[in-house]
């Protein structure tokens, strides 16, 4: 494949194409028939050039004139472009497209962060393959190298026939447009009709033209009446129009003799191809089907493979290029259109097929192992074990070069020439389990069916379940996961039944399966190897979290410990990206949990290096709920939820973003901002239903009952606790002992029941226990509901008291503004203004401009106007601007950000330039100084 790199004032040759005649004068489009397609195009084109990207998806019919309008906007002025296409017979490919996309960009590789380079050279063969990082670092490493290219010019990026670039590719490109927030970079991708369209992208969908477009079209080809009756017998389709009316007669185009009586039906543009195809002689014949089959365009190819078969090479292709099938420029050799590929092969029958690639492969080029492997491997008819091996072999090479998806296609193509049974099992349990790493859960599920129905291996049924559970619990059902799991569990041994039990344990802990959870702990411990410091590490972690959950985070500490010390002490645990999200519960249990915050912080910057963006999404989740109730770091929380959700939105996950959601809705309310916290909470409800956790989701009741508070709204929040109450007794989001009740007690104060609020104050603090955190709030329920002010005084004093001991930053202020609210109404002004005071300089600081600004109201109640000492700020900053600050705040430079984020420096500058412009600051000290 070759790519194009085009200077800012370059332009396509003007040359007719399928739909009309593609014009570019002065940075306009013209194309018969497609004035709104292309001024949308325009659109496109003029944003990128403003600083505004954006990612356009041009979807048709074959025919309908997509290339033609891609063509069209590759003639605009002022764009530097990379272009790529798909090609069905390369689909299995690793980062085929993307090698011919990024090529031309090849020497702008070092101006890309040092990792992502890497990776990214990896991918695509410009340096070592064993380097390394996951999948999507290939894919940050595709929009660093854009983002560079758009520095001195806009940048279009076009690929055509999305619908067949191979997965890894269009996953990297997908994921760079999708990144791009203020670089010039234009995307422009054309597929024929498909599923969904990707995430992030706009839609232009080609009709067939109307039926004065079609006069238009054929003008000067065919009479005006003559184009009407093509086009009321042929519809709109210009490549078939286009087709048919050069196929007539003189005679037939002026009108003068009658169309003949069959033209083509139904698939109007495939037959009216036909003609071509049948037309040919014998060796251009052969010439096309090789061609077909070929994994790159070269006529040199196809010219060995027709010698090797005793054909005139070169009177074939000059058939085939006579005859219009086939253009040829130099060694470059490609059907006219997509379709005749397609119609080339459907006429051949199957020896043919397998003898062309059998031609194809023993004529393929020294050094060419993956064309002829893959050659040898589509022309084999019956079992070939050898041949079966170097597919193997072929995929663990894709795999180390990031191609999951090509990797998982050659398992697939070993296990079908493999006789052995077993083989054919673990080889497609592998190719399962490598279609899931790439991203494609469909082709996943449809491989592991194969697997499951056959009389397979109890290790390759194992390995099959425990993909399906881990796909499960990332993009479907929760149950669903726990049951598959389960399956594997019966089946698995060594490292993969301790992963097995792992993921397992995770799982129940997201349904709240405490007896579950106490069983597979039990397995854990009596399956456990414990010369291999790894099943020990999950094991004790298993242990830790099964003692966790069935009597407090004492009675697992010292497993959690252990599993902590062995994850850090061995090399391996300690570099693998799969522990994070263990790492990071089990500090959240523990008791003195904060003090072992910098062993996430490191191991999150090594997965970030990593490109392991699967992990972050959960990761991030978990840190987000960390670092609001454990470190009370209401800015870090805000901006890691912020990126969790961005991120799952991109991979497709769901039940690792409903936390991050509802953390989101939180600070939203807990800032004021009530429309955006309801739309992130709806979001988090639909996720959770879709996860298939809704009833034991006590953690989302208790966000939306924080959210109806915020928004002033006790009773629904009344409402949705007692629900609670009547569904579990109230637990907490983490399992504790009426958890529910500091907000009930508070939304029953706010309506008056007073009585209900103190029983249930009663009751909490009975079973709330002696932690600092939970023993504060004991003691501030028990004063919301005291009826008699003095007793009440004393009683938050006592929540003050314990409240230092605590992390959370936001109840102890939540604290003093209701304190200082309760003074007020009795009288004590200025006892009152000191507790507001504090609240609302308190909450100021954490950027919970809601909060604050109900404490300097209550402030204003008792006669004081005075602002508190650090203002509000009057516009708030958005998740991502926040991660940047934080980020700038702590010295990173804008590079450094941008490759820890998987965003463009550009785009980088644009929020922080935004940060300083909200916050009224002119240098990062000033920013460093505000977010110490």
């Amino acid at each position: 494949m070759t790519g194009s790199w085009r200077p800012p004032d370059g332009s396509l040759p003007d040359e007719r194409r399928a739909g009309g005649h593609p014009v570019a004068s002065g940075g306009t489009l013209d194309l018969v028939g497609r004035t709104a397609e292309l001024d949308r195009v325009a659109r496109l084109l003029d944003g990128a050039r403003a600083g505004h990207p954006g990612l356009l998806l041009v979807e048709g019919d074959a025919g309908v004139g997509k290339t033609a309008v891609l063509r069209a906007a590759a003639r605009a002025g002022g764009f530097r472009q990379v272009t790529a296409c798909g090609v069905e017979s390369e689909a299995a490919l690793p980062h085929a497209a993307l090698g011919e996309l990024l090529g031309p960009l090849r020497p702008l590789l070092g101006e890309v962060p040092p990792g992502q380079a890497a990776a990214l050279a990896a991918a695509l063969g410009w340096g070592p393959a064993d380097v390394p990082g996951d999948r999507h670092l290939v894919a940050a490493g595709t929009l660093s190298l854009l983002a560079a290219a758009a520095v001195p010019a806009p940048l279009l990026v076009v690929v055509d026939d999305l619908q067949w670039v191979d997965p890894q590719s269009a996953g990297a490109v997908l994921f760079a447009a999708r990144r791009v927030h203020v670089d010039r970079i234009a995307v422009l991708l054309a597929r024929r009709p498909g599923p969904d369209p990707p995430a992030g992208a706009d839609v232009l969908r080609l009709a067939d033209l109307d039926a004065g477009a079609v006069e238009e079209l054929l003008a000067g080809t065919v009479a005006g009446p003559v184009a009407r009756r093509l086009g009321a017998r042929l519809g709109g389709n210009p490549l078939a129009l286009l087709e048919v009316a050069g196929s007539l007669t003189p005679g037939q185009r002026a009108g003068r003799e009658p169309l003949p009586a069959h033209l083509p039906a139904g698939p109007a543009l495939t037959a009216a191809l036909e003609p071509d195809v049948a037309a040919l002689p014998p060796g251009a014949r052969q010439a096309v089907l090789l061609l077909a089959a070929a994994y790159d365009g070269r006529a040199g190819a196809v010219a060995a493979a027709l010698t090797r078969a005793g054909t005139d090479a070169d009177a074939a292709l000059d058939a085939a290029e006579d005859r219009g099938v086939v253009v040829r420029s130099g060694d470059a050799l490609q059907f006219r259109h997509p379709l005749l590929r397609s119609l080339v092969w459907s006429r051949a029958t199957p020896a043919d097929r397998r003898r062309a690639h059998r031609l194809l492969a023993e004529t393929a080029r020294t050094g060419d192992d993956v064309a002829r492997t893959w050659h040898r491997a589509l022309a084999a008819t019956g079992p070939d074990e050898a041949l079966a091996g170097q597919l193997a072999a072929l995929a663990g090479r894709a795999r180390g070069r990031r191609g999951f998806a090509a990797s998982s296609a050659a398992l697939e193509r070993a296990a079908a020439l493999t006789g052995d049974a077993a083989r054919a099992a673990g080889l497609l349990a592998a190719a399962v389990g490598d279609a899931a790493v790439g991203g494609d859960a469909a082709r996943a599920r449809s491989l592991a069916e194969q697997v499951l129905r056959a009389e397979a291996p109890a290790a390759a049924r194992a390995e099959v379940l425990h993909v399906l559970g881990r796909v499960e619990q990332d993009t479907g059902s929760v149950p669903a996961a726990r049951d598959l799991l389960q399956a594997a569990a019966e089946l698995a041994t060594g490292r993969t039944a301790a992963w097995v039990l792992t993921d397992l344990a995770v799982v129940q802990h997201r349904l709240g399966d405490v007896a579950g959870l106490q069983a597979t702990a039990r397995r854990a411990a009596s399956a456990t190897d414990d010369t291999d410091p790894l099943q020990r590490a999950l094991a004790a972690w298993v242990a830790g979290a099964a003692a966790a959950h069935r009597g407090g985070p004492d009675r697992g500490e010292p497993q959690l410990r252990q599993a902590l010390h062995t994850m850090e002490a061995d090399p391996e645990a300690r570099a693998d990206p799969r522990l994070l999200p263990l790492v990071t519960l089990a500090v959240g249990w523990l008791p003195d949990g904060p003090a072992a915050v910098p062993v996430v912080e490191r191991r999150l910057r090594e997965t970030r290096d990593l490109g392991a963006l699967g992990v972050l999404v959960a990761v991030l989740a978990m840190t987000a709920h960390g670092r609001a109730h454990l470190l009370g770091d209401h800015a870090g929380a805000f901006a890691d939820a912020g990126e969790s959700v961005e991120l799952a939105g991109q991979l497709g996950y769901v039940a690792d973003a409903a936390p991050a959601l509802e953390l989101l809705a939180w600070e939203y309310a807990a800032r004021g901002r009530h429309d955006e916290a309801a739309a992130h909470l709806d979001r988090a409800r639909d996720l959770v239903v879709r996860a298939g956790t809704a009833g034991v989701a006590a953690h989302l009741a208790l966000t939306a009952a924080f959210c109806a508070l915020c928004r002033g709204d006790p009773a629904g929040a009344a409402r949705l606790l007692e629900e609670r109450l009547a569904a579990d007794g109230g637990v907490g989001a983490l399992g504790e002992p009426l958890g529910v009740a500091p907000l009930l007690v508070e939304a029953w104060v706010g309506l008056g029941r007073q009585a209900e609020a103190a029983a249930l104050a009663e009751e909490y603090a009975r079973v709330a226990g002696s932690a600092p955190a939970t023993a504060a709030l004991a003691h501030r329920c028990r004063a919301l509901a005291c009826p008699d002010d003095r007793a009440a005084t004393v009683l938050f004093e006592h929540a003050l008291a314990a409240h230092p001991r605590a992390p959370d930053r936001f109840e102890e202020p939540h604290t003093r503004l209701l304190f200082g609210e309760r003074l007020r109404r009795s009288g004590q002004r200025t006892r009152a203004r000191e507790e507001l005071a504090a609240a609302a300089d308190a909450f100021a600081a954490v950027d919970l401009a809601h909060w604050a600004r109900r404490a300097e109201d209550e402030l204003a109640a008792t006669g004081r106007t005075a602002r508190p000492r650090r203002p509000l700020p009057e516009e708030p900053l958005t998740p991502q601007e926040t991660r940047i600050a934080v980020l700038a705040a702590r010295g990173a430079s804008n590079r450094e950000i941008a490759a820890e984020l998987f965003l463009s420096p550009k785009t980088v500058e644009h929020h922080l330039g935004s940060v300083y412009r909200k916050r009224g600051l002119r240098s990062r000290v000033q920013l460093a100084r505000l977010l110490d």
